[in-house]
C-alpha cells in the first residue's frame, strides 16, 4: 500500500521559520464584483521578516544547510529580491551568516526588499548585469571565496527552488486540501505564480494526491508557457523521486499563461497595478508588483473573459512580496493619477 503523502515528507527534516496554517480567507466584495465565490489564500501572512512564500521553501534548505555544517549561506537575485529578503532573514533565525549577490539594476535604490536586507545585516554583493536569473555563477565564485576564507557556504539558488525546497509547498497543499475540506469547497481552479514552478509542483502533488482534479493555472511572471512547462515537468519528477511517487502518474489539468508578463520579469504592466488597485481598494489586501499583482491581474482578465462560471469557487494563492511596492513608487504614482484624471477605475479599464 502507497505510503501517505504526509507520512513521505516527514522523512525529511525542516527548521521550522514561520506559524502555519496561513488563512483562507474569502473576498466577499471581489466575489461579488467578479461574480465569483473567490478564496485567497493568505501566504503574505507567513511571519517571518515581513512574510511571503519563501519561508516554506527555506524550512528544508535550512535544515539541510545545518546538517552540512554550513556557516554561511549563499544566494542570488533581483535587486528587490523577495528570496533575498526572507534568506537573509532565515540565516539569522538559524544563527548563521548570509551573502547576497544582486543585480544592480534600475531597483537598486536603498528601498523596499533591499531596505530590509541590509537592515539585517547581510554582506550585500552588487553586480552589474541586467539578468539576476544569470547571478548564479558569480554567487559560486563567492562561495569559493568564502570557502578561501574558512568558512564553509551553503549555496541557496536564486528563488530558492530545489527538489527539497518544494516541498514546502507540498506541506503547504496538505494545508490546503484540509482548508478546502472543512469549508466544504469545491474550487473550480486555482491559481499560482509561476516564476520557478516550485509553488505550482509541491501544490499540484497534494492536490492530486487527495483527488481535487481542478486546474492548477500558473501566471508566468517571467518565462514562456513552453519554458514553464519544461520547468514544471524537471520539478514534478524530482519531487516525485523524493516521495517515491510515480512520476508518470496522471497530473490533471495544468495550465500555463504567460500573457501577463509584460516586457521582462518585474515590468509593472497596466493590468497589474490595476489589479494592484482593485485588491487594495475593494478588500485592503496589498500585492506586489512582480508576483501576486500578476496572478491577480491573470485571475481578473479570466473572468472578463468568460473563463469561469458565475458563481464558481476560485482560489489564488497570495504568494506576499509586498515590500516591493515601495521600490516601484514612481510606477503607481503614475498609474494612480492617470486613473484619476481619467475617471476610471480598475474594474471599468478591465
Amino acid at each position: 500500500m502507497p505510503e501517505p503523502l504526509a507520512d513521505a515528507l516527514a522523512r525529511y527534516p525542516r527548521v521550522p521559520l514561520t506559524r502555519t496554517p496561513t488563512p483562507l480567507d474569502c473576498l466577499s466584495h471581489l466575489s461579488a464584483e467578479l461574480d465569483l465565490d473567490l478564496h485567497l489564500k493568505r501566504d503574505d501572512l507567513t511571519d517571518l521578516a515581513l512574510g511571503g512564500d519563501k519561508p516554506r521553501k527555506l524550512e528544508y534548505e535550512v535544515a539541510r544547510a545545518v546538517a552540512a555544517e554550513a556557516t554561511v549561506l549563499v544566494t542570488c537575485g533581483s535587486a528587490q529580491s523577495n528570496h533575498a529578503r526572507l534568506t537573509t532573514a532565515a540565516a539569522r533565525r538559524a544563527g548563521l551568516r548570509v551573502t547576497v549577490v544582486l543585480s544592480r539594476d534600475e531597483r537598486a535604490a536603498l528601498q523596499g526588499n533591499l531596505l530590509t536586507v541590509r537592515l539585517m545585516g547581510a554582506d550585500v554583493r552588487l553586480c552589474d548585469t541586467a539578468d539576476h536569473w544569470a547571478l548564479q555563477d558569480d554567487a559560486r565564485a563567492v562561495c569559493d571565496e568564502l570557502r578561501a576564507a574558512g568558512e564553509e557556504p551553503y549555496f541557496i539558488p536564486v528563488s530558492g527552488s530545489t527538489p527539497h525546497s518544494c516541498l514546502g509547498y507540498v506541506r503547504a497543499g496538505l494545508e490546503l486540501v484540509e482548508q478546502l475540506g472543512e469549508r466544504a469547497l469545491e474550487p473550480a481552479a486555482i491559481y499560482v505564480p509561476c516564476g520557478t514552478g516550485g509553488i505550482l509542483v509541491g501544490l499540484t502533488t497534494a492536490l492530486r494526491d487527495a483527488g481535487i482534479e481542478c486546474p492548477v493555472v500558473g501566471i508566468s511572471v517571467n518565462r514562456s508557457t513552453e519554458q514553464c512547462l519544461t520547468r514544471i515537468d524537471e520539478w514534478w519528477r524530482a519531487v516525485s523521486e523524493l516521495l517515491d511517487l510515480d512520476p508518470d502518474r496522471p497530473r490533471g489539468p495544468i495550465e500555463v499563461d504567460d500573457g501577463y508578463i509584460g516586457r521582462e520579469y518585474g515590468d509593472p504592466t497596466e493590468a497589474c497595478l490595476d489589479a494592484i488597485l482593485r485588491m487594495a481598494s475593494r478588500e485592503g489586501i496589498l500585492l506586489d508588483p512582480v508576483y501576486s499583482g500578476k496572478v491577480f491581474a491573470g485571475l481578473c482578465g479570466h473572468q472578463a473573459a468568460g473563463r469561469w462560471p458565475a458563481g464558481a469557487s476560485v482560489v489564488m494563492v497570495h504568494s506576499g512580496g509586498t515590500p516591493a511596492l515601495f521600490a516601484y513608487q514612481d510606477a503607481l504614482e503614475a498609474h494612480l493619477e492617470r486613473r484619476l484624471t481619467s475617471g476610471e477605475t480598475p474594474a471599468r479599464s478591465g
